[in-house]
């Protein structure tokens, strides 16, 4: 059996294989005035059904959720089984949260960072999720000096190398602490 079966096997084993799933999210005055800057997206699988859920919001959202979100953004992938969530933030691995957004960290100084700033991919569960963020335009009133309005361009794809439960370890270097980490 050749080595790409084995690890197909091997995922299919352990994680259902996903469709694809694209989605493109604006948000203007983000985190201004109280607003949350919600995002929801379902990941079907290819058996049929609702496997994965990504919940994305700011540190303004108050509901009850599985986690207190936090930062100008965040983003939690969910692994669902009859439409309950059985994980903790799948896109959280041991050493950081790449889901969660500061507005520094997408500056022209941070931006640039691979998988800490504008573009972040996550390999987990035979799947590879990537947030790329766009559209950036920044506020320079006093008041509510920041990060005014940006796109989240959300991405899902089947990635059968991606064997970890929790998201891998980013392997480009972490950005300097003046980016936010």
């Amino acid at each position: 059996m050749s080595t790409r079966l084995n690890v197909l096997a091997l995922v299919v084993m352990f994680w259902p294989q996903v469709i694809p799933v694209h989605r493109v999210f604006t948000f203007m005055r983000a985190g201004q005035g109280g607003r949350d800057t919600p995002a929801l997206v379902f990941v079907p699988r290819t058996e049929g059904g609702t496997v994965y859920k990504i919940e994305c919001h700011n540190g303004n959202y108050g509901d009850e959720s599985e986690m207190n979100f936090s930062g100008d953004f965040q983003c939690a992938l969910y692994a669902l089984q009859g439409g309950r969530v059985t994980s903790g933030n799948l896109l959280a691995d041991s050493t950081h949260d790449r889901g969660r957004m500061l507005s520094v960290q997408l500056s022209d100084r941070c931006g640039s960072y691979p998988e800490f700033g504008l573009v972040r991919h996550f390999r987990v569960r035979g799947m590879r999720v990537t947030l790329e963020f766009g559209g950036l335009q920044w506020s320079t009133s006093n008041e509510d000096e920041g990060l005014d309005q940006f796109t989240v361009d959300l991405t899902v794809e089947p990635d059968l190398s991606a064997l970890t439960e929790t998201s891998e370890t980013a392997a480009a270097p972490r950005p300097p602490i003046a980016c936010g980490w």
